[in-house]
């Protein structure tokens, strides 16, 4: 996995319903972390048993949020692909803008028998 750098702010703490209102997003994202939406984590599913473990648990929300971003952010006109890499004449793929697929490693793969 591309390492990224995630970022979040505090919004608001609710001292009644023991939760917090965060921001998050990539460091390098596109918009500004104001413009994205906010989500509620109550604060029973971090650990404040240390700073580490504190930051270890906000981390896992906000990479599995920023995740979610990601997917979901559009795709430039000027970064649409031609194609994949079938080729290694030189020729064939010069000046043509290839994807390298996102190949899930790990997961299941269907087998017929």
């Amino acid at each position: 996995m591309i390492p990224i750098n995630i970022i979040f702010k505090i919004i608001k703490y609710n001292e009644n319903d023991k939760s917090i209102l965060i921001k998050t997003c990539r460091q390098n994202s596109p918009k500004p972390i104001d413009e994205y939406p906010s989500m509620r984590i109550s604060l029973d599913k971090l650990d404040f048993s240390s700073v580490y473990n504190l930051q270890e648990s906000l981390r896992d929300i906000a990479t599995n949020q920023s995740i979610m971003q990601l997917s979901h952010e559009s795709t430039l006109p000027d970064n649409e692909c031609d194609d994949e890499l079938d080729s290694v004449d030189m020729d064939d793929i010069i000046d043509k803008i290839l994807v390298f697929p996102n190949k899930e490693e790990g997961m299941m793969q269907q087998i017929e028998l």
